[in-house]
């Protein structure tokens, strides 16, 4: 599963306005239940895509071989189409499904939730422990997302935008799902059962500031045939690639050449993972990619050519993050991690997947390359920060395969399961590979500071413990899920100490792996870990359902801001300092 947006360029954009102020089937089975995390009862998925990358659409087939692991009998199954979230009503569905069928019958289903979710009739009902396989056939447009949207100067507008806005801001599904500058991305492109326990009851996709992916674990097999001179990089790893070929849809001609509006030849390429909480697919034009290993897995990341050094920056920054929390949790949950370079809409500095961290294209910046003097002043002035927060967000997107990946949770009801502890495991990457002042340092920008700046620009504490949908925007996210959500743990380790925290988080990763954990079942890690269960039930109690941020973090010195200015007038110095720039998207290359 994957997050809402990460705002941690408030720290280094928001904040370096005020830095000078702070001086610093085939029919049913008969198999008996099992437990759900066992192979023969893992959902398990077997996907082909024909993806004509120049028009930006594919068709696709799915087949679904699902067991009802419930305590009862189920009439209908769930699927959500993450492509369309967020749509409206008058909006073209941007995944739409041609067929589903069941043993050659073809089954009747229904759309609600503007083409958001999907209801399939099973022929009949599906007992506990009993098999059914589905076939779906599908197609997608791929909405586009412009140059100008993804640039450095977007990012910094479009948090300026949402702290300035009392309004709330929802998201669609362009940060996963689009067809951007020489790439695409292909996140949870298929029609997805929902988690087992929403299998049950109606359900609505509520538009909100974070996505509300979240699934269970199951088994993949994705075939992607396109262009051959397209890089195709995949949750999982290849198991197989193939040149050029008829296939089932007819998009290639006899000499090989596609028919559908690709210039070269087609290659198909099998992608093969297990335990996977989704799956996602990027292509991309003109890559390039540095490799390591680290433990029992193999660590890639993927770059444009003119990034090179930022992209085997990268790589060590991830490996060095693997390690820290291999040891501090428990085993990396897959065989593969990746780092791709892509060119993400403002608002999204990163996104995770299954095996896989989407880093957005605007932070790739070589602040000692001779270009980077064409960046405006208020940028290099803050190139410290700005390379800080480069490294703290591949730390957070390499600690969301431990907490959204391995261990998944209730995104849309308890987003600060992972969100609050992916945080806090960056901040803490940097104190175990920089020593303790650095992660103290940290801590103060990226967990305090995000909360501060929100306050300095009028934002007020709420509950960190709230559905996703009561936040306003991503700037209220950031602050009160992430960061206030992420200082819980920081808290926790000081009242239990390092040993009983830590084994209580190895505990917890260990008990919780390929499941999806509740809030109970967090506190309870460490609440049993405690030699005092009260103070750390009342520690649960401040940080995640009690309105005390400015005093356990400290208030913002709103005398810096006085109380007639408004917000315009409190960042107006950071418009001035663009100037002319904010005309033209910032772009490095020659």
């Amino acid at each position: 599963m994957f997050p809402a947006a990460q705002y941690y360029v408030i720290a280094f954009f928001v904040l370096a306005a005020i830095s000078a102020a702070y001086a610093q089937d085939s029919g049913l089975g008969d198999q008996a239940p099992e437990p759900a995390d066992k192979p023969s009862s893992r959902d398990a998925y077997r996907i082909e895509i024909d993806l004509d990358y120049h028009n930006a659409s594919f068709t696709g087939r799915e087949t679904l071989r699902f067991t009802n692991a419930a305590r009862e009998d189920l009439s209908s199954l769930n699927f959500y189409l993450y492509p369309n979230f967020g749509l409206s009503e008058e909006d073209k569905p941007s995944l739409e499904v041609q067929k589903i069928t069941a043993g050659g019958r073809e089954l009747y289903y229904s759309l609600r939730s503007h083409n958001a979710l999907l209801r399939v009739e099973l022929p009949q009902r599906l007992q506990p422990g009993r098999s059914i396989e589905l076939t779906l056939d599908f197609s997608a447009r791929v909405p586009r997302v412009q140059r100008e949207e993804t640039s450095l100067l977007a990012h910094f507008l479009q948090e300026i935008g949402d702290a300035l806005s009392d309004d709330r801001q929802p998201k669609d599904a362009r940060d996963i799902f689009f067809a951007g500058e020489e790439s695409m991305l292909l996140g949870h492109f298929f029609p997805m059962l929902a988690p087992r326990d929403q299998q049950t009851v109606e359900q609505n996709l509520a538009v909100s500031v974070g996505s509300l992916v979240s699934g269970e674990v199951a088994d993949y097999e994705v075939t992607v045939r396109t262009d051959e001179r397209l890089t195709v990089i995949a949750s999982a790893e290849c198991v197989e690639s193939k040149g050029p070929q008829s296939n089932q849809l007819g998009q290639l001609d006899q000499s090989g050449q596609s028919v559908a509006g690709a210039t070269g030849k087609l290659r198909s390429q099998t992608f093969r993972g297990e335990r996977l909480r989704g799956f996602a697919v990027a292509v991309i034009e003109r890559m390039k990619s540095a490799e390591g290993k680290t433990g029992a897995a193999r660590a890639v990341s993927y770059f444009r050519e003119s990034d090179e050094r930022l992209g085997k920056r990268a790589l060590d920054f991830a490996i060095n993050a693997f390690d820290v929390y291999e040891k501090s949790f428990g085993a990396y949950p897959y065989s593969l991690l990746q780092v791709v370079e892509m060119p993400l809409a403002a608002g999204y500095s990163n996104i995770q997947f299954p095996g896989m961290v989407v880093v957005a294209q605007a932070y790739y910046i070589d602040f000692d390359a001779p270009e980077a003097a064409r960046l405006p002043g208020v940028l290099r002035e803050q190139s410290d920060i700005i390379k800080s927060s480069f490294e703290f967000t591949i730390a957070y997107g390499v600690a969301k395969q431990w907490w959204g990946e391995a261990v998944g949770g209730d995104s849309e009801r308890a987003p600060y399961l992972d969100e609050a502890l992916a945080n806090f495991s960056a901040a803490y990457y940097h104190e175990a590979v920089y020593g303790k002042r650095l992660g103290d340092l940290i801590i103060d920008q990226q967990l305090r500071g995000a909360y501060q700046a929100y306050r300095m620009l009028g934002g007020v504490d709420v509950e960190a413990e709230k559905p996703v949908k009561d936040f306003r925007n991503s700037l209220q996210y950031t602050a009160i899920v992430q960061a206030k959500g992420g200082l819980l743990f920081v808290a926790l380790r000081k009242e239990l100490g390092d040993e009983r925290f830590f084994d209580a988080l190895r505990r917890y990763y260990s008990k919780n792996s390929f499941r999806v954990a509740t809030p109970e079942t967090l506190r309870n890690s460490f609440i049993s870990a405690s030699e005092n269960p009260r103070a750390t039930q009342a520690v649960f109690q401040r940080w995640l359902k009690e309105k005390r941020g400015d005093e356990d973090i400290g208030a913002p010195d709103m005398t810096l801001i006085p109380p007639r200015v408004s917000k315009i007038r409190a960042l107006g110095r950071v418009f001035v300092k663009i100037g002319k720039t904010a005309a033209r998207p910032f772009d490095l290359r020659p």
